[in-house]
């Protein structure tokens, strides 16, 4: 595969509302890979960024790589620009090549998005903060765009306590205990990026046969390879990992606030159940919500489900809200597509 014609653009649209003219490469630059599914979440994640660091003197540029780019969005997101004065640009990438590459339904071909972003900018900018788009920030990213780096790959949070075994074990590596990563939240060291070749490693990686069948995260686990002992570690508090499933599974209104508190600065909201979906009606879910509330999306409903893993989550969460018909409804239209 030739990786560099991956980059090759079917267009790039500039977004440019920023009081001064900058150099992206002055700016703290942050970046999101997603497809039709998590238009709405990068935006948000966007927004939280801006509505809870404008006491900061950061200048920001934001950078979505995405697969499909409609007119409604541009001016969503034009608005959005508009209202905090600042600058988003949206690049249309073709999916196509990357088909070929492991994916599930779970894990879509967009994972591969974050490789585009990291080879794309090595050669246009020092670093960049890449986050998943189920990530809303709710604190300040001023120590975050102070960090330096040296000749570390970048920056990365560990991933929660439950992963490290199973990723040990499943890489075949005791040295991931205690070092396997989250790749929602990733400040990279782009000029060493760019020095270790680490696009043309990671694909020959993803070309071993050895390798491949023992991967369960298909991007995550071979960053994990290539990052072991290259990088700077960051406290939780910027990769704060909640699943919504927990609500139905705990049946605790607080328990969120074991994993949420005053010092976190991003909060992920991993598993099928997103706060922008219309049954994710919970206090956990209202960092993400209020944000929602304040941007150009207000005025739009949250999200139904619409795939089969969507109404399976949809179903047990109204049910536990004892939202019964709906629920039941969502349960009959879950085992008919199941069907």
């Amino acid at each position: 595969m030739d990786f560099k014609q991956l980059t090759q653009f079917k267009d790039i649209i500039v977004l440019d509302r920023r009081v001064e003219v900058r150099d992206d490469r002055d700016t703290f630059n942050i970046s999101w890979g997603i497809d039709k599914n998590y238009q709405t979440g990068a935006a948000i994640s966007i927004a939280s960024i801006l509505e809870n660091n404008k006491q900061q003197a950061i200048d920001f540029t934001f950078h979505i790589i995405s697969d499909y780019i409609d007119s409604e969005y541009v001016a969503l997101l034009t608005q959005l620009a508009e209202q905090y004065r600042t600058v988003i640009k949206l690049y249309h990438i073709d999916a196509e090549p990357l088909s070929s590459l492991p994916k599930t339904n779970i894990w879509p071909v967009s994972i591969y998005y974050r490789l585009i972003s990291f080879d794309y900018f090595s050669e246009r900018l020092d670093k960049l903060l890449y986050l998943d788009a189920d990530i809303t920030c709710k604190g300040s990213l001023h120590d975050l765009a102070a960090l330096e780096f040296t000749d570390e790959y970048g920056a990365v949070v560990i991933d929660v306590d439950s992963m490290q075994n199973k990723s040990a074990n499943r890489l075949n590596n005791a040295e991931f205990k205690g070092n396997y990563f989250n790749s929602g939240v990733m400040y990279i060291n782009l000029q060493q990026w760019l020095r270790s070749n680490l696009t043309e490693r990671f694909f020959a990686l993803l070309a071993d046969d050895e390798l491949v069948k023992n991967l369960k995260y298909p991007d995550q686990d071979i960053l994990n390879v290539m990052f072991l002992h290259h990088v700077k570690l960051l406290p939780r508090e910027y990769n704060a990992i909640y699943s919504l499933k927990s609500e139905f599974e705990t049946k605790d209104i607080n328990h969120y606030k074991s994993t949420i508190n005053d010092r976190t600065v991003f909060i992920h909201y991993t598993g099928v159940t997103k706060p922008w979906h219309s049954w994710a009606d919970y206090p956990s879910a209202l960092f993400f919500r209020r944000v929602y509330a304040l941007s150009p999306w207000k005025d739009i409903p949250y999200q139904g489900a619409v795939r089969k893993h969507e109404y399976r989550e949809k179903y047990k969460h109204l049910l536990y809200q004892n939202k019964f018909i709906d629920g039941i409804l969502a349960a009959v239209k879950y085992n008919l597509m199941k069907g």
